[in-house]
């Protein structure tokens, strides 16, 4: 039982009979063992911390309603805005705001800003008091409401910070 061993496939072989060689589809077992071992553990473990997580560029803090005092964050590319576990931004507690898809807030890291998108679908969304009907971009300190709770977006990432010059300055 000791000698048996499994290819990458699946495949249950002797190591005894066969060598290192699976005998269905003709892999090479000691050569993925050499690949696992190239990594030190504090390798894979930086590997994959940055696969899974996805750095904050800005922040939406609610100042008014259900989740008074809380905040979300906002990652680069589209956070979408709901009630619905699916969505990026899920505010609960507020059902004046569409289950999925009220609105979304774009992060754009390469240019350092945060854009605010309306949905066909969502119900209305305010910005700075005023009826938002197409993408806007935002500055700091403004004040979103989305139903009946109120915001205010705080960004991190920008003129001052990027974490795409702090990838490059770490050589990744």
């Amino acid at each position: 039982m000791g000698n048996l061993i499994r290819c990458r496939n699946g495949h249950m072989f002797s190591r005894r009979r066969c060598g290192d060689i699976c005998p269905y589809c003709h892999i090479d077992t000691s050569e993925r063992k050499r690949r696992e071992e190239s990594f030190t553990e504090e390798e894979l473990f930086e590997s994959l911390w940055k696969l899974s997580v996805k750095p904050v560029c800005a922040w939406l803090i609610c100042i008014r309603g259900a989740q008074k005092g809380r905040d979300y964050r906002i990652v680069s590319g589209k956070n979408y805005i709901g009630r619905s576990d699916r969505m990026e931004i899920q505010i609960l507690g507020d059902n004046e705001i569409s289950e999925e898809d009220h609105a979304a807030l774009s992060f754009d890291s390469r240019e350092g800003e945060g854009t605010l998108l309306p949905s066909e679908n969502g119900g209305m969304l305010y910005l700075n008091g005023r009826a938002l009907y197409l993408p806007t971009a935002l500055s700091a300190y403004d004040l979103i409401a989305i139903g009946g709770s109120e915001f205010l977006y705080l960004p991190f990432a920008g003129k001052n910070f990027s974490w795409e010059e702090e990838e490059r300055a770490e050589g990744l």
